[in-house]
């Protein structure tokens, strides 16, 4: 997905009276704080429920269609 030369680049902001942490990855700083503007831009696609690790194989891929095929449009 990403180059081997992308970094994680962290940014702290403020919201509801605490402070929060957001990582960007991205090939540069200067990539980074694009990338962020980006984001007021953004759509919401839902809730992440899980994360599944690549290495899971098919597995993975039948644990997802699993859950994609129960949920009711």
């Amino acid at each position: 997905m990403f180059a081997s030369s992308t970094k994680t680049f962290l940014f702290t902001y403020r919201f509801g009276g605490a402070e929060w942490n957001l990582e960007i990855p991205a090939g540069s700083a200067r990539e980074a704080r694009e990338r962020l503007s980006a984001i007021s831009l953004a759509r919401y696609e839902g809730e992440a429920i899980a994360k599944i690790p690549a290495i899971a194989g098919p597995f993975a891929r039948f644990a997802v269609w699993i859950r994609n095929a129960s949920r009711v449009s």
